[in-house]
């Protein structure tokens, strides 16, 4: 559970360091961000980085000042949408919801209620910097001249980068095997109806690894959350009641609702895949067997191959497969962050070259096959305009929005009231944001 990083489980002794406005900078707030810069050494003055520490929490203290005095709107959906997909990958980082609530010293809904004002904030500090930001754009030859202004011997070296896509297909399951899983679960339901429990039932035979350890516990959800199956069927439950059997693209289900807050649903379910025959998955190994045949005497492109046979779920087919850079959002992708078993594929291709297919696990657990493309291969090599003009692009609009920010920050502290905690870190360039009266 080391790997795990939750904001607000830091444990010291809290202080205000900062008052902005009406809102406070608290020593929690410092150790939380100052954990983030520290995941990685860095080199230089520690009170230097403490500083900046500092004047980043200020200014966003500033922007949220002035999100809730220009009334910004913000959903309440997107708020509880935002904490969901955070917890799902803490849950997938811990292994199961058991273990996440074991980790918190509380239960999901506990830990919900208690991060969802910070989440509200930090959203509307996102949105005022957006609103600040957004009429930024950047032009080829400002791209130039901000590539030129890096010194020489400050240029990075960028690492080996790919390109890759993949070409999944998902077995077909029988409708015999369908109805065997369907059985299975009605059975579970019988047993359920004469007394038998519900969560050890979930905890013996559901395939959801995610939620069978805790009796089939589902994290709290709300409207467009779950798969439309699952919240049709959640929403229109009465508490402590038995649903029938019915199917989603996971698998079949059987659900039991526990509580219903409003628009927000807290339940439990039995999963059960229908398992895939020998046969099937036969069918699927000569069908890859001759789109790599195809591929390979270009009687087909990649790109075709991928939209006329990939499945749709898994295999990206608007974007023809291809894996893109999670926080560029470029298709050129550092090889060493390729998932480990993409890694493998690739490390034996050529660039031009296919897989073969082989068979691997989704996240959820179900087996398919998969094709990997090696589009190409980008050697080390120091940055330039040519070769790297993408995420030079990037860095160059992400300076002039943080020259804009820094505009807008000199501007609104001087109509802000502010004070410093001067005895926490001697920050004498942050002590000029002060109010004077």
């Amino acid at each position: 559970m080391s790997c795990i990083s939750l904001q607000g489980q830091v444990q010291h002794v809290d202080g205000i360091l900062a008052v902005v406005g009406d809102k406070i900078v608290l020593r929690s707030d410092f150790e939380t961000e100052k954990a983030q810069f520290m995941r990685e050494p860095i080199a230089g003055d520690s009170s230097q980085l403490y500083c900046l520490i500092l004047r980043r929490l200020i200014t966003k203290r500033l922007l949220l000042n002035q999100a809730e005095l220009d009334s910004l709107p913000l959903a309440e959906d997107r708020i509880d949408a935002e904490i969901d997909n955070r917890l799902r990958y803490f849950q997938r980082q811990a292994g199961s919801q058991a273990e996440l609530e074991r980790y918190l010293g509380k239960t999901i809904s506990e830990y919900r209620e208690e991060i969802r004002p910070k989440m509200k904030e930090q959203l509307l500090t996102q949105e005022m910097e957006t609103k600040v930001t957004s009429n930024i754009k950047i032009s080829p030859q400002e791209v130039k001249q901000f590539y030129e202004n890096i010194p020489k011997d400050s240029l990075p070296l960028i690492p080996t980068e790919v390109e890759v896509a993949q070409l999944i297909i998902e077995p077909p399951v029988s409708q015999e095997a369908k109805d065997f899983a369907k059985s299975q679960l009605q059975e579970l339901k019988a047993r359920i109806q004469r007394g038998e429990s519900f969560e050890k039932l979930a905890r013996a035979y559901s395939m959801d690894p995610g939620s069978k350890d805790n009796g089939g516990l589902l994290p709290e959800f709300g409207r467009g959350e779950m798969v439309p199956e699952f919240e049709r069927m959640a929403f229109k439950m009465k508490p402590d009641s038995l649903s029938e059997v019915f199917e989603s693209s996971f698998g079949y289900h059987l659900m039991k609702l526990v509580k219903r807050k409003g628009e927000r649903v807290i339940a439990r379910h039995i999963l059960i895949r229908a398992e895939n025959t020998s046969a099937d998955y036969a069918v699927v190994m000569a069908r890859m067997d001759s789109i790599f045949y195809l591929l390979n005497e270009k009687q087909i492109t990649w790109c075709d191959a991928v939209k006329k046979y990939g499945s749709t779920e898994l295999s990206n087919r608007g974007y023809c497969g291809f894996l893109n850079d999670e926080n560029t959002g470029l298709q050129r992708i550092v090889f060493d962050a390729l998932p480990s078993e993409i890694k493998q594929v690739v490390d034996k291709l050529k660039p031009g070259e296919f897989s073969e297919a082989k068979l691997t696990l989704t996240q959820d657990g179900r087996q398919v096959y998969r094709m990997v493309y090696l589009k190409s291969m980008i050697a080390p090599h120091e940055a330039n305009l040519i070769q790297d003009y993408s995420r030079i692009q990037l860095e160059a609009e992400a300076d002039k929005k943080q020259q804009a920010l820094d505009t807008w920050v000199e501007k609104n502290r001087k109509q802000t009231y502010i004070r410093i905690n001067r005895d926490f870190i001697s920050c004498p360039e942050l002590w000029k944001w002060e109010s004077t009266n």
